[in-house]
Order: structure tokens, then C-alpha cells, then sequence
């Protein structure tokens, strides 16, 4: 998270901003039975976690919100996740997600979409390839060369 710290203006409308540690507590609380998320995540949150400026949700209850939704899509779809997981955004009925079961400080992203799987027989998740700290970096790359994120 190196580069989120070396480029604290990222966003016009809200600086670059982390989260308090008890709000950070909160999250993990109620999402990864109070332990710590992997060291990537984890300094995401501290760093940038209330900002806009990587195109992640920035308000830490919207984490709340987005599991919310793709447990739904989950319920609604008849399929059912056999590994614990962290949603971190949503584009249209696509999660990004990382799992919590797996011990890497830096996590794989995987794009979980209930609604492919049974329209197109795709996979219920699948691997983009990317690491958090990647994507991070990579929509800083965007952000700073007014790419859309």
C-alpha cells in the first residue's frame, strides 16, 4: 500500500483518508470472527479505507450492505459458497471478493457472479489473476491517468 500512501490526492472530492482501528475492529467483527484480514486489506483499511479514490466502496458499513447483496444473489441462484469470503465491491450482479481461509498477507481477487454461473454454466467464482495490493495499485494508475475506473 505504498503507493496509496505516496499519492494522498487521488480524489478531488474526499482526501485520502483511513479508518479509525475501532471501526476496523468492527469490520473484522463481523466479517472474519474478529481476526485480522490479510496484511494487504488491513493496511488498505488504514490507509485508504474511507476514500473514494480507488473506486471501493469508502463508508465501512456499505461492507455490510454489499455481503448483504451477494448473499442474496447467492439465495436467489440456489448456490451456496463452501469457503469463507470478504466482499469488497460489486459491479452489476459481480462480487470482488478474496478469501479468508487462505494464508497469503496479499490476497488473490476472484469474481464471484451467481447469476452466470446458472444463465452461462460458468464457475461460481473465478480467479482475475490479481492480488488486492495490484488492483489498489492499478486503479491508482487509472485514477492518475484519468482512465475510468
Amino acid at each position: 500500500m505504498q503507493q496509496l500512501r505516496d499519492t494522498p490526492n487521488l480524489s478531488n472530492r474526499i482526501p485520502l483518508k483511513g479508518l479509525e482501528i475501532d471501526t476496523i475492529v468492527k469490520i473484522r467483527g463481523l466479517f472474519n470472527e474478529g481476526k485480522e484480514f490479510p496484511l494487504a486489506f488491513e493496511e488498505y483499511l488504514s490507509v485508504g479505507g474511507e476514500s473514494e479514490a480507488t473506486g471501493m466502496v469508502f463508508e465501512w458499513d456499505d461492507f455490510e450492505e454489499l455481503r448483504e447483496d451477494c448473499e442474496e444473489s447467492l439465495e436467489y441462484t440456489g448456490y451456496k459458497m463452501d469457503r469463507p469470503y470478504f466482499v469488497f465491491d460489486q459491479l452489476d450482479s459481480q462480487y470482488s471478493i478474496f478469501f479468508l481461509d487462505e494464508d497469503k498477507e496479499d490476497p488473490d481477487i476472484y469474481i464471484l457472479d451467481a447469476y452466470a454461473k446458472k444463465e452461462e454454466n460458468w464457475p461460481l467464482y473465478r480467479d482475475v489473476k490479481y492480488t488486492f495490493s495490484k488492483m489498489i495499485n492499478d486503479a491508482i494508475y487509472r485514477r492518475l491517468n484519468n482512465i475510468p475506473l
